[in-house]
């Protein structure tokens, strides 16, 4: 049976979630005591035992210049014994027409494996960069500060939503969004390094520093100037050690000690097509014929304004597609080249590329 989670699967989902992962302790007991939303998680249950768990979060999420409601899975897992059964698929199913049903106009999340969630139908929105050292000799830097994330949290806060404005996909935090982010960090050792000017944090990092490897898991500035002397910085802190950080796929952030690769890593889902154009579509007549296999509302023929409409279709594409497109993650010409989505008027769709053009999609969150 597959069903949405209830206060008293708490327990449940815990033990299920200490089998499957790998944090921390500290990490785990925080996160279950402030991170578990029940009306946002799923699970599968055989004979009053949940064997698979999906958990959720609401989020306001930006594409490209609108902030619109959604959610981010932070956790899916399933014992072992169950595992290869299609719970995940089925959950995943089942939790987006809860999630459609609730308002919610997209989601997002960090699959351990993009190519899994493909089978499900889910494309990637975003790429993300790592510079990965292998041993750190240490680097010359301009002078940071190890921020307390509490202390110095209304500056950092501004520095992120500065530095988020030209992303699409990306969680836009609120205050208290970023204060319970910051805590997550906290309950897991996370440290932070800013670079501070005339009383601006211009840039920071949330970093790990442990035994043998410094890991930087949120590098967050508007400007790559600063944004590379956070990277310097944190060379500087881990030398000795194995360093990889983590950055936006737009980064210019090098490293001569290491490489930078740049992958797939992100997975955007549009949860109600018609609520996504009516924010994002800029009130143009144009039409565009969805497909799509879970929601079934999101069958249709809609205009730019979110409206169904019996017009004939200018463009023609399932809704994964239709995702990549709407994040700024691929263009309609991009996808027609490669054969994935039907073009029925040419000058239609560059106009419509035209209109929304390619954005630097970065999805940081995970959880």
């Amino acid at each position: 049976m597959i069903r949405q989670a209830e206060f008293k699967d708490k327990l449940q989902f815990r033990k299920l979630w200490d089998i499957c992962f790998s944090d921390s302790k500290n990490f785990r007991n925080w996160f279950f005591e402030n991170r578990f939303i029940p009306s946002y998680s799923v699970c599968v249950e055989e004979d009053g035992q949940i064997v698979s768990e999906m958990q959720s979060m609401p989020y306001n999420i930006k594409v490209r210049d609108s902030v619109l409601d959604g959610t981010l899975v932070a956790g899916v897992c399933t014992l072992p014994e169950h595992t290869k059964k299609g719970h995940m698929n089925n959950m995943y199913r089942y939790y987006l027409n809860l999630m459609y049903e609730k308002g919610v106009s997209v989601n997002v999340n960090t699959p351990v494996s993009i190519a899994t969630y493909r089978k499900a139908g889910l494309y990637t929105t975003s790429d993300t960069s790592f510079i990965y050292i292998e041993k750190s000799l240490g680097c010359d830097c301009e002078e940071t500060v190890s921020a307390d994330m509490k202390e110095y949290e209304s500056m950092l806060y501004e520095c992120y939503i500065n530095a988020a404005k030209r992303y699409s996909g990306i969680i836009y935090r609120s205050m208290a969004d970023f204060r319970l982010k910051c805590d997550d960090y906290s309950a897991d050792g996370g440290k932070c390094l800013a670079y501070i000017s005339d009383g601006k944090c211009l840039a920071y990092a949330i970093y790990y520093n442990m035994e043998e490897l410094l890991y930087a898991e949120e590098v967050i500035s508007a400007d790559e100037k600063d944004e590379q002397i956070i990277v310097d910085a944190l060379t500087e802190l881990g030398k000795g050690k194995k360093v990889t950080i983590k950055l936006p796929p737009d980064s210019k952030a090098t490293s001569t000690q290491g490489k930078k690769e740049t992958s797939e890593r992100n997975v955007g889902t549009i949860v109600n097509v018609s609520k996504v154009l009516k924010s994002v579509g800029k009130g143009l007549e144009n039409t565009i014929c969805i497909t799509e296999s879970v929601i079934e509302e999101n069958n249709a023929v809609f205009d730019m304004c979110g409206n169904k409409t019996d017009a004939p279709a200018q463009i023609e594409m399932p809704v994964y597609r239709f995702a990549q497109w709407i994040f700024g993650y691929r263009s309609l010409a991009e996808m027609e080249e490669m054969g994935e989505i039907k073009v029925c008027d040419k000058q239609a769709a560059k106009f419509l590329d035209e209109m929304f053009p390619k954005q630097v999609c970065h999805i940081i969150d995970e959880y």
